[in-house]
C-alpha cells in the first residue's frame, strides 16, 4: 500500500511551514551579519574571522551533537534551539541602539552557531521521524525547494530592509522569524525509533557524548560510498565556507555595487538552489546517485571559473545561480544517502559526524579565502577554488561514488 500524500500529511504540512519561514529569516543574516561587520570595520579579515567564529561553534557541536540527538525528545531539541537563537539574535539590534559592539558579533554568532548546528543535526534526523523512511527523498525535495525559495526573496528583502532601515533591522526579523518556528514546532509530532544502544542516568549520558561522534565516524567509515563523500566534502567544504565572504566583498568593493545588488547577487544563489532542489528526486531517480553528484559538483567548478574570471554584476549573478545549483544538487543527494542507509538509533551521531568531518577545516578555510582575497584579490582564490572542484570529480570518478544506488552497499561488519 502507497503511503499517503505528503500534501495531505497535516503533520508534515505543519513543519514544512514554520521552516520555510525560518530559512527566509535565517537569509536576512546571512547578508546582515557581515554587512554589520563590514560597515563597522571596514575590513575583509574581520568578515572573515566571523565567518570563522560561526565555522568553530557549529564544529564544537558536531563533537557531541549527535549523541544529545539521538539520546534526547527531537522535537523539544528543535524547540530549545529556536528559543536560544531567538534570545541572542534580538541581542544585537537591542545593544546597536545603545553603543555599536562589534565583539558582540562575534559572541552572537559563536553561540548561536552552536545552536544551529544542533538544531540542523536535530532537523536533519527528525525528517524520517515525520514522514517515515520511503518518503524521506520526496520530503528532503519539497523542504529544500520552499526553503530555497525563501532564500531567494530573503537576501533582496534584506539588502532593501538594510538599505530602508538599517542592518540591525535585518538581523531582528531573523529574530522574530525563531519564534515563529518554535510555535509551529508545537503542533508537529515525530514517530522515532527508541535508541536503544543509549545508556542510562548521569554517568551513561557522559559516556554517549564521549564516544557518540566515533560511533557515527566509524558507520561513515566502514560505509564505502559514505567514507569517500565525507573525504571529498571535507576537501570542497574547505574552500567554499569563505566564498559569500568573497563574493560580498567583490561585489560592493570590486564591483562598487550597492548593498540592493549584493542582496540580488545572493539571491541568485537562492534560485539555483531552489531549483536544484525540485529537480533533486527526479534528476536523481533519472540518473542514479553517481551520475548526479558527480554532474552537480562539475557544475560548480564550471560556476567558480566564472567568478574568477569575470567583472559584471549580471555575469556573477548568474555564476552565482548555477553554483549554489550544483551545491544544493549535491547536497540533496548525500543528505538522503545517509537518511536511508543510517539506521534511526544511529541517525543523529553519523549526521553529526558527517558534518563535523567535512566541517572541520571550515574555520581555517575562511580565514585563508577571505585572507588571500584581500591580499591578492578575489579573482586568484576563486580560479583556484575552482580547480579544486574540478579535481575533485575527476578523481570521484574512479571510486564508488559513480555507482547508480550506492545505498544498496552494505555496511562493514561490526556496526
Amino acid at each position: 500500500m502507497n503511503p499517503p500524500s505528503l500534501g495531505r500529511d497535516r503533520n508534515f504540512l505543519v513543519f514544512w511551514g514554520t521552516q520555510t519561514f525560518s530559512v527566509l529569516g535565517d537569509s536576512f543574516s546571512v547578508i546582515a551579519f557581515p554587512l554589520l561587520m563590514l560597515e563597522a570595520t571596514g575590513s575583509l579579515l574581520q568578515m572573515g574571522l566571523l565567518t570563522s567564529v560561526m565555522a568553530a561553534g557549529a564544529l564544537s557541536m558536531g563533537l557531541v551533537g549527535g549523541a544529545i540527538v539521538d539520546r534526547f525528545d527531537r522535537r523539544r531539541l528543535l524547540i530549545a534551539c529556536d528559543v536560544a537563537r531567538l534570545l541572542l539574535f534580538a541581542a544585537v539590534p537591542v545593544c546597536w541602539a545603545i553603543e555599536p559592539q562589534t565583539w558582540l558579533l562575534f559572541v552572537v554568532a559563536g553561540v548561536a552557531s552552536v545552536f544551529g548546528q544542533l538544531f540542523q543535526i536535530t532537523y536533519i534526523t527528525a525528517v524520517p521521524n515525520i514522514v517515515g523512511r520511503e518518503r524521506v527523498a520526496e520530503a528532503n525535495s519539497k523542504l529544500q525547494a520552499t526553503a530555497s525559495l525563501a532564500s531567494i526573496g530573503g537576501p533582496a528583502l534584506a539588502g532593501l530592509v538594510a538599505a530602508a532601515l538599517g542592518v540591525t533591522a535585518a538581523i531582528a526579523i531573523d529574530a522574530a522569524t525563531f519564534g515563529v518556528s518554535a510555535l509551529g514546532l508545537l503542533a508537529v509530532r515525530l514517530t522515532r525509533v527508541a535508541p536503544a544502544a543509549a545508556s542510562t542516568g548521569r554517568s551513561g549520558l557522559v559516556r554517549d557524548l564521549r564516544t557518540g561522534f566515533l560511533t557515527g565516524a566509524r558507520f561513515l567509515w566502514r560505509h564505502p560510498v559514505l567514507r569517500v563523500l565525507t573525504i571529498f566534502l571535507t576537501i570542497t567544504t574547505f574552500v567554499t565556507y569563505g566564498l559569500t565572504d568573497v563574493i560580498i566583498y567583490q561585489v560592493r568593493h570590486g564591483l562598487g555595487q550597492s548593498e540592493n545588488v549584493v542582496g540580488y547577487v545572493m539571491a541568485a544563489a537562492g534560485a539555483g538552489t531552489c531549483l536544484a532542489a525540485v529537480l533533486s528526486a527526479w534528476l536523481r531517480r533519472r540518473l542514479g546517485f553517481g551520475a548526479c553528484w558527480l554532474a552537480a559538483m562539475s557544475l560548480c567548478g564550471a560556476a567558480g571559473v566564472a567568478l574568477a574570471l569575470n567583472r559584471d554584476a549580471v555575469v556573477m549573478g548568474g555564476a552565482v545561480f548555477v553554483f549554489w545549483f550544483g551545491l544544493m544538487l549535491a547536497a540533496v543527494c548525500s543528505m538522503s544517502l545517509r537518511q536511508l542507509v543510517t539506521p534511526d538509533a544511529l541517525l543523529g551521531r553519523v549526521t553529526a559526524a558527517f558534518w563535523t568531518i567535512h566541517y572541520s577545516l571550515a574555520p581555517l578555510g575562511a580565514a585563508v579565502l577571505t585572507g588571500a582575497a584581500d591580499r591578492f584579490g578575489a579573482s586568484g582564490p576563486l580560479l583556484a577554488v575552482a580547480v579544486i572542484y574540478l579535481v575533485v570529480v575527476g578523481v570521484a570518478a574512479f571510486t564508488p561514488i559513480r555507482g547508480r544506488n550506492p545505498e544498496e552497499h552494505p555496511v562493514g561488519a561490526g556496526t
